[in-house]
């Protein structure tokens, strides 16, 4: 094996060699052999394919894309959920639409079967479609242009009209006033000489006595003027008689009825004076003071309008005795026998009950069930009812009215059994049992509205025993089986078990 000398030697030995070549063959004043092989040789013997073997002396320059972001669907391992389905609101056609729809295809398969009949009703429909369309439109504007013109005003110019209203009833009032004083002036100058009254006039108090010296003209002309005459007292027996007039100003109580309109008869062309007498009612065996007192002060009044020597004959009738119409005490309310029964009077004609196979096998179990609480042992006791008699029965008993609790009462019942009258709980039953037959022909109705019923029966009986529970009649009912609350639906229905 060569030694590692040798092989330095032998190195630098080829190098020399190379070194020396390549000195002769490229001369410094010679241009390089990749100039002249470029500028001499024919393009196309330069183009050539690469070598395999030369692909390393490449290197290819791909174009780096930004990262970018895309929607990529992944399926879960478990079951999809159905979407639930978007509902929209269901839009109705009109009704040509579906007309048109079914002229066509009349029209379509006319060929297979003709139908001419139903051609006319559909063309029969359609003209009738055109005329209320018509109609609506015709009704629709005349009810917007009576909407217009019967258009309220605002609230605040009926306030401001109701305003100018007032201040020209006062200036009116304000002119008739002179007037009176005027024809006064002119009719009686001297009306401090009055005659004396027939009756004695009764002493007034200090504080309606007129002021010796008034302070201003103001204050002298509301002493001097006479005032209007006094409201009539009415006396009714019960306070619930009395009606509100808002209306009246006057310085009556609200609570009292207004006094009727009475008529009036012109003097000197402007002033007026009541034509008919004052009407006053009392009791025989009490003296009407109050009503004496208005009658002289409304006497006086009149003497000092007509004058010295001349005095009004309607209050020379009204003052006499004899001509005074008495009103006589009113009577004591009559106390209804115990022993009667009062039927609640009905709002409208009540529907007949029409007697079939269902009507018979409700009445038989009505007897069965509740037999003991709406017919009396003494009916049963010899024969039984027939359907038309029950039902007959049920109604006279659902038109009673209980009588309200008394010893009287108490003691009449426990003495005589025959006259014993119908309790609270047997009348709402046989009035429960009646609507119910009554609502043909499915024989039910919503609970709401037989509990409404079982309440408006129960406030018109009008006694303390409305107070009870109205539902416990109906639950009672259905403890018995003989009725039953159908809760299925959207609306709970009483119906009869059976």
């Amino acid at each position: 094996m060569a030694s590692l000398s040798d092989q330095i030697d032998r190195l630098s030995r080829v190098t020399r060699e190379i070194s020396a070549t390549a000195s002769n063959t490229a001369a410094p004043d010679s241009p390089a052999l990749f100039t002249a092989a470029l500028l001499d040789t024919h393009l196309g013997d330069l183009i050539r394919d690469i070598d395999p073997s030369e692909l390393g002396l490449f290197r290819l320059q791909q174009q780096h894309t930004e990262p970018s972001l895309a929607r990529t669907e992944f399926t879960p391992a478990t079951p999809l959920r159905r979407q639930p389905t978007r509902r929209e609101p269901k839009q109705d056609l009109d009704p040509e639409v579906y007309a048109r729809a079914a002229l066509r295809y009349i029209e379509q398969y006319e060929p297979i079967r003709p139908m001419p009949r139903a051609y006319d009703q559909i063309i029969t429909i359609l003209n009738r479609l055109n005329h209320v369309r018509a109609s609506i439109d015709s009704l629709s504007a005349s009810l917007e242009q009576v909407s217009v013109a019967d258009k309220a005003p605002p609230t605040k110019v009926r306030v401001q009209e109701e305003e100018r209203h007032i201040k020209d009833l006062q200036a009116r009032l304000a002119e008739l006033s002179k007037e009176r004083d005027n024809l006064d002036k002119r009719s009686n100058p001297a009306t401090s000489r009055q005659p004396k009254p027939e009756h004695p006039a009764p002493q007034k108090n200090a504080s309606q006595e007129s002021p010796s010296s008034p302070s201003s003209p103001q204050e002298e002309k509301f002493w001097t003027t006479p005032g209007e005459p006094s409201r009539v007292l009415r006396f009714s027996d019960n306070l619930l008689d009395e009606e509100v007039s808002l209306g009246d100003i006057s310085t009556g109580s609200f609570g009292s009825p207004p006094p009727s309109k009475l008529k009036t008869v012109k003097l000197f062309g402007d002033v007026t004076v009541l034509d008919e007498p004052i009407v006053i009612q009392h009791l025989e065996d009490q003296p009407a003071g109050n009503e004496v007192v208005e009658d002289a002060e409304h006497e006086d009044e009149k003497r000092a309008l007509f004058g010295k020597g001349s005095s009004s004959p309607t209050m020379d009738k009204t003052i006499s005795p004899k001509l005074s119409p008495v009103v006589p005490p009113p009577s004591p309310p009559s106390v209804p026998n115990l022993g009667e029964v009062t039927e609640t009077p009905k709002p409208g004609r009540q529907r007949k009950i029409r007697v079939n196979i269902e009507v018979e096998r409700i009445i038989s179990k009505i007897i069965s069930t509740v037999g003991d609480i709406v017919i009396p042992q003494s009916r049963t006791a010899t024969s039984s009812l027939s359907v038309s008699e029950t039902i007959e029965h049920l109604e006279l008993l659902a038109a009673q009215t209980p009588q309200p609790e008394s010893p009287i009462a108490s003691s009449s019942s426990i003495s005589g059994e025959g006259n014993a009258t119908p309790t609270f709980q047997q009348i709402q039953t046989a009035y429960l049992l009646v609507t119910l037959l009554s609502t043909s022909p499915h024989y039910s109705m919503p609970l709401n509205q037989v509990k409404e019923n079982l309440t408006l029966k129960a406030e018109s009986s009008g006694v303390p025993v409305a107070g009870q529970g109205t539902t416990r009649v109906l639950f009672q009912c259905v403890a018995k089986r003989l009725l039953k609350i159908d809760r299925g639906g959207r609306e709970q229905i009483v119906k009869f078990d059976i």
